[in-house]
């Protein structure tokens, strides 16, 4: 009976650790700063097709190197001008090294590429210490759709001038043989918190969230 009482108390006070984790004093709320991060990489993602897409349309699949070579960074970047907001893409298999995974981008992509779910799969770590909130890791799985695959798909059905392209620019290319629904890699998103908090509020309030 003792030993039960005791079991139970000390799960009680895990569970209280665990609730001033999720919600600090200082505002965080983890399912705010998930829905946050989901909004960034949608517009990312909305922002980046369009560009792919007209670039496609104006000079063929070639033209999409260009976009993936300097507009995709820029978009991360004018993203990561948020405060307290850092946005990149990661890849196992990079065409550009700017898209070099760290440790933890590498252990969350192959959980990704191993568990081989059919939607883009999440995931998301806080680091903390015992004073404030440092930093929110989130990932979302990037899956190959029909339109990655013009440049990302069969690298030998690639038209001539879309592999004198991608040798001109990327000689070290390991993106390539894709099928859709294949694992491309994840947008990660660091979240760095109390600095985000006045970005967090305002995006989920520009789009009713």
């Amino acid at each position: 009976m003792i030993r039960g009482m005791t079991i139970l108390l000390l799960l009680i006070l895990l569970l209280g650790c665990i609730e001033r984790v999720e919600r600090r004093p200082d505002g965080f709320d983890r399912a705010k700063i998930i829905a946050a991060c989901d909004q960034i990489i949608d517009d990312f993602q909305a922002a980046l097709r369009q560009e792919l897409t007209t670039a496609l349309a104006r000079g063929g699949a070639e033209n999409a190197i260009y976009v993936c070579n300097v507009r995709a960074p820029a978009i991360a970047d004018s993203f990561s001008q948020m405060a307290g907001i850092d946005i990149r893409r990661v890849s196992l298999r990079q065409r550009n090294s700017q898209y070099t995974p760290d440790s933890f981008e590498t252990a969350v992509l192959k959980k990704f590429e191993a568990a081989g779910m059919s939607e883009p799969q999440s995931y998301s770590r806080l680091v903390f210490d015992s004073a404030n909130v440092k930093r929110f890791r989130y990932m979302k799985e990037i899956k190959v759709g029909q339109l990655c695959l013009k440049c990302h798909g069969d690298p030998d059905a690639f038209p001539a001038p879309l592999k004198a392209a991608l040798a001109q620019n990327y000689p070290n290319d390991h993106a390539v043989g894709y099928a859709v629904g294949d694992s491309r890699g994840a947008f990660s998103v660091i979240v760095n918190y109390p600095e985000a908090r006045e970005t967090i509020t305002a995006l989920l309030s520009e789009h009713g969230r």
